[in-house]
């Protein structure tokens, strides 16, 4: 099989002939060791596409997600958000400002160029938000949170201009070739959800809906922490596969028996420790561990439980790879 209709074969529940293997963002930091060369492929083009020579990887991904709207800082090579800049209805004309213009024949084409150069067999995947965690992010989840109650409608009319843009960039994407997508709005932490469910069912939902039904193409459901008490409502979203799974807020085998026969899974490889700080040989348990609880019946792609940032083992990295080519095919 080739790496594209791989992923696709899982996603509709078909059983392929490898447990594919997707990643989102491989940090150029990562990516460089591995190549043994510097990396031209930063800010939106997510992955170095000389990976896929050494890696046995089966996407190449692009960042079309809308900016937050915030502080950031940096620690150790990696970007984090800090305060957030909207405040009220005072600055929304601002918060317009900062969002690219989708309409500009040059924002597409790095990822045209992208697409053109390196797709070939592999799987394009679309990062994508459906304006949730961007707008939390950039009112400050606190002052967001208030604001539900104090003023609902700012609270809709931020989340509203992210959703927009974003469904004024999926137009694009179902032109392009584009395979996949993920969505990406971090909904809960490790002890469960961060938002009520009826805050979910009548304030992210809909967004959620809107770009499920404008996306001509199949789409995961990212979201970091145990989302187990709240799955069967973020499943009314319309995705067809959950990822990453953190192995230490959700039990991925309890998830299989209970959704996979309705839903695929992505990721659950450590960072904390595995990929980070382990040696290849646990590296290769795990990976090997996964597969053997997962892979049977199909709807599993194998994937960190995040993303692959800069303090990945490069190793590490390359044993997650050899131990998918060692034990990920289906007999």
């Amino acid at each position: 099989m080739k790496p594209r209709e791989r992923i696709l074969a899982t996603l509709n529940g078909q059983i392929p002939d490898r447990v594919p293997w997707l990643e989102a963002v491989i940090d150029p930091a990562v990516a460089e060791k591995l190549l043994g060369r510097p990396s031209e492929f930063r800010g939106r083009l997510n992955i170095d596409p000389g990976l896929l020579e050494i890696l046995a990887l089966d996407n190449i991904a692009v960042n079309l997600k809308p900016p937050d709207v915030t502080e950031k800082y940096e620690a150790a090579g990696v970007e984090y958000v800090a305060a957030g800049l909207i405040h009220g209805w005072d600055d929304i004309d601002f918060l317009r400002s900062q969002l690219p213009d989708v309409d500009d024949p040059e924002f597409w084409r790095p990822f045209e160029e992208y697409l053109d150069k390196y797709k070939g067999d592999y799987a394009a995947l679309a990062c994508l938000r459906a304006g949730v965690a961007n707008a939390y992010l950039s009112m400050g989840i606190e002052n967001f949170c208030l604001a539900i109650y104090d003023d609902l409608k700012l609270v809709e009319t931020i989340m509203d201009i992210f959703n927009e843009w974003t469904l004024k960039v999926v137009e694009r994407v179902n032109k392009m070739g584009f395979d996949l997508a993920i969505i990406s709005d971090d909904l809960c932490d490790q002890r469960g959800p961060i938002f009520s469910p009826q805050v979910i069912r009548e304030l992210f939902a809909p967004r959620y809906k809107k770009v499920n039904e404008a996306l001509n193409i199949p789409w995961i459901l990212h979201t970091d922490g145990n989302f187990m008490p709240i799955l069967d409502d973020l499943m009314e979203f319309g995705m067809v596969c959950i990822g990453n799974i953190e192995p230490a807020a959700v039990d991925i085998v309890e998830l299989k028996q209970k959704y996979g026969d309705r839903l695929s899974l992505l990721g659950n490889i450590d960072l904390h420790y595995t990929l980070t700080r382990g040696s290849v040989e646990e590296v290769k348990a795990s990976v090997k561990q996964r597969i053997e609880q997962c892979a049977p019946n199909g709807r599993y792609i194998i994937a960190s439980e995040n993303s692959i940032p800069s303090y990945v083992l490069p190793e590490n990295l390359k044993a997650m790879s050899e131990a998918i080519e060692e034990y990920g095919y289906y007999k």
